[in-house]
């Protein structure tokens, strides 16, 4: 891999324990800056009070090599490089406050502390919201003299909840930072009570994101809760049980104390789970995130045992492992010599590769704010269709849930000719993603064909607002899951777009 002069590398291990936060947000920084073509000496004139004296160039490469979180500066590359509002600062945020080891915010970003400002972020969602809507309004209530009270706030915080499993590209992400920050402020409460109502709802689709959201602020009672949803009967929530559990043990905050009441939980849950490839092999993967004390007394319960966690051939970067140096050899397609290879090869290895869903995640967001989030896109698509092995499609394939990344159009007709099943529901991903809606006999063909595949043909259905989902609603031929689905996706809409 040829070294670019502006490159910033986070050389920390493959698997280890911690990575370089600081190195990733210089990342993000600079390869939008120089994608944006802007030389150090004019960005800081730009971005600086007029005359550059704020941010000066020997500030700014300062910033950019070392990482040095400040919202205010990551505030004023977005404004000098005419990026939408929040667009850098949500993913560096998200990936911040998900590893308790990232640094702090040295200069916190702060909106206009006026009640006419304050009044009109409320406005804003009242109304038609974008995401930067959302995101204006969770300032104003996390970091702000201002706020409504709980009663008012509250049915705000439903329609974000709502809204945040529907969107796509920066509209996802602004939202799922609006939502994460409310988490994070004195509403607290408000948010935790929203996303147990929307869990709860029957046929509930898109649990996820609400359950990383809720964990960014973790307590005994919301680990508690995380063990009992990972026997729901929907194994969507139960899958998204797990993820909330490998999100607090990445945030931190729970005690040795609070994780003993998990163990029995977590134990009988696997062992209800041996043999089912839809609950398996994510138990085993977030148990492999646990505390190490953790993972051995579950461990010692399991009557069954437990599946490996998909993982990478190795975890090295040199050229005998296949699967770094496929990741580098589409960063190298991709970046097409630019500055940013060297961590677009990180990145792109563990969203394909890595079985933890808060690296997975988290660079998931870096890469759909940089400048190379459509060339990404596009090669995932190939990868997924093509890849060199089963691992490496599967992973690009899965990808797509974790990117959010919009699309234009799709043609599902390559995807769904795909003998794999994993391929085929990234296909629909896709569709849904993209507003396409599928045949009316195909979308009755794959709601009852397995529970991912129906789970995926109603994401495509109701992302896109299919009318032919009223009949599945109601025809009791069709399975009671597949019903509740479609009848969930009718009652929220369908894909959002700004």
């Amino acid at each position: 891999m040829a070294r670019h002069s502006d490159e910033i590398d986070d050389p920390s291990p493959l698997a280890g324990a911690r990575i370089d936060v600081p190195a990733r947000i210089g990342w993000l920084l600079r390869t939008n800056r120089v994608a944006a073509g802007v030389p150090l000496r004019e960005f800081a004139a730009r971005a600086g009070s007029g005359d550059g004296s704020h941010l000066s160039p020997a500030t700014l490469s300062r910033v950019e090599t070392t990482g040095r979180r400040s919202g205010v500066v990551v505030a004023a590359y977005e404004q000098a490089l005419g990026l939408p509002y929040g667009h850098l600062r949500a993913p560096l945020d998200v990936l911040c406050r998900t590893f308790s080891y990232a640094p702090a915010d040295a200069e916190p970003f702060v909106p206009e502390p006026t009640l006419a400002a304050f009044s009109a972020a409320c406005d804003a969602v009242a109304g038609e919201p974008d995401g930067h809507d959302w995101l204006r309004f969770a300032e104003y209530h996390a970091l702000s003299p201002f706020g409504l009270p709980e009663t008012g706030v509250r049915p705000f915080v439903d329609r974000l909840a709502s809204e945040v499993g529907r969107a796509t590209g920066t509209a996802y992400q602004l939202r799922y930072e609006a939502l994460a920050k409310l988490r994070c402020s004195p509403y607290a409460d408000v948010v935790a009570a929203a996303v147990r109502r929307a869990v709860d709802v029957p046929g509930m689709q898109r649990p996820a994101d609400l359950l990383s959201a809720v964990t960014e602020r973790p307590g005994p009672e919301l680990a508690r809760w995380c063990g009992e949803l990972l026997s729901d009967p929907s194994w969507q929530v139960a899958r998204a049980g797990c993820l909330g559990i490998q999100n607090m043990r990445s945030v931190g905050g729970l005690r040795r104390t609070d994780w003993y009441p998990l163990v029995p939980v977590f134990a009988d849950a696997c062992d209800a789970a041996a043999g089912d490839p839809l609950r398996a092999p994510i138990l085993s993967a977030t148990l492999a995130c646990c505390p190490p004390e953790f993972r051995t007394s579950v461990q010692e319960r399991l009557r069954h045992p437990l599946v490996a966690p998909r993982r990478a051939a190795a975890w090295t970067r040199t050229r005998r492992n296949r699967h770094f140096t496929h990741a580098a050899t589409l960063a190298a397609g991709i970046s097409r010599a630019s500055a940013g290879e060297t961590m677009l090869a990180r990145l792109l290895f563990e969203v394909l590769y890595d079985f933890r869903a808060t690296h997975v995640v988290t660079s998931s967001f870096l890469l759909a704010a940089s400048p190379f989030a459509d060339a990404v896109r596009e090669q995932l698509c190939a990868t997924a269709l093509d890849g060199p092995d089963e691992t490496t499609r599967h992973g690009a394939a899965l990808a797509f849930a974790n990117l959010m990344v919009p699309f234009e159009r799709a043609d599902p007709a390559p995807w769904l000719a795909a003998e794999d099943p994993v391929v085929r529901g990234a296909g629909l991903t896709v569709c849904g993603f993209a507003g396409a809606p599928l045949p009316p006999a195909l979308l009755r063909t794959y709601v009852v064909a397995d529970d991912e595949l129906a789970r995926d043909a109603l994401f495509a259905a109701g992302m896109s607002g299919q009318p032919e989902l009223d009949e599945i609603a109601a025809d009791p031929a069709l399975p009671a899951a597949v019903r509740a689905g479609a009848r969930w996706w009718r009652a929220e809409g369908g894909r959002i777009v700004r």
